[in-house]
């Protein structure tokens, strides 16, 4: 195992304290100071937010001064289904924005167990086909989330082929929450290392999110057919109980001949982008994902080589 730093040591168990506090609240307060929390982090210098609708689903759109005309980021936040928000989430989607020179968009998608699935999954297909009516091309076009907005982004890739919809440029996934059983082998060899998260956690989630549904292919698709699916670009850590998802999933993409990229870092814990003002390990991850998506963009324009 590495040598671990001391001062990230430090900073995970403040932050584990810090949740543990959190997690005591009512939902509706818990709620507001994660996304109070969250929301006080600066967004990217020169990013400009605009208020805009989905179907009638509130959602951003981000723009900032090195926005490559066309190049879009559909992005999905994560929460476990339960929490999140435009609020909670805008600094890293600006951030993803600049490094991919992307316009940004993301989505205020229900949340359960006010509105358990397949809720969400209705939003974002909603929000996915007016981008794509609104001219943006497919090809120009890279949808992506972390943990449950991982895997909605996934899930929304899964409805858009079953209901002919073209698919994106790529899909990218942070610390994504692959299978709502919540029994791959990292909850019980990483479990206790994760600040972030649980198994206790995330089956109270899965819970919320199925709201006494059975889990399916749209809701755990690791175990999906991903035949069909764009290039995708997996971000985990090491110290995450959801690690196991990302390996199976990556398994089960590459053994349905996708293109297919897993970055494992070391030492970092779920979701650990959004934290990038006190993990520094979060600001190379997010130019790592923003160059990705540049590449995405150029070679989906280019088409596939000859041969």
């Amino acid at each position: 195992m590495a040598r671990k730093d001391p001062d990230l040591e430090n900073f995970f168990d403040m932050f584990r304290q810090h949740l543990a506090e959190l997690r005591k609240l009512p939902l509706a307060e818990l709620r507001a100071s994660f996304d109070a929390d969250m929301e006080a982090v600066p967004l990217a210098a020169g990013s400009l937010v605009e208020r805009l609708e989905f179907s009638g689903t509130p959602a951003e759109k981000i723009v900032h001064p090195d926005v490559v005309p066309g190049k879009t980021l559909f992005y999905l936040h994560g929460g476990g289904y339960v929490l999140g928000s435009l609020k909670s989430h805008r600094h890293l989607v600006s951030r993803l924005a600049v490094a991919a020179k992307a316009t940004a968009y993301h989505l205020d998608y229900r949340l359960a167990p006010e509105h358990p699935y397949p809720a969400a999954l209705e939003d974002a297909v909603k929000a996915y086909r007016a981008i794509l009516r609104s001219g943006i091309a497919p090809e120009d076009l890279i949808v992506g989330g972390e943990s449950a907005g991982g895997n909605l982004a996934t899930a929304l890739l899964l409805k858009a082929r079953e209901e002919d919809l073209p698919q994106p440029a790529g899909l990218y996934l942070l610390s994504p929450w692959l299978d709502t059983k919540t029994n791959g082998v990292s909850y019980d060899t990483v479990g206790d290392r994760d600040p972030m998260t649980s198994r206790v956690y995330m089956e109270e989630y899965a819970a919320a999110f199925l709201g006494g549904k059975p889990d399916d292919l749209f809701t755990s698709p690791v175990r999906a057919d991903l035949d069909g699916l764009p290039p995708i670009l997996i971000q985990v850590g090491t110290e995450e109980v959801l690690l196991s998802d990302s390996l199976n999933f990556t398994s089960r993409a590459a053994l349905a001949a996708l293109d297919v990229r897993l970055d494992v870092w070391p030492q970092m814990p779920h979701a650990w982008l959004l934290l990038h003002p006190f993990i520094p390990a979060a600001l190379p991850a997010i130019d790592e994902a923003g160059q990705w998506m540049q590449l995405r963009f150029k070679r989906a324009r280019s088409g596939p080589p000859s041969m």
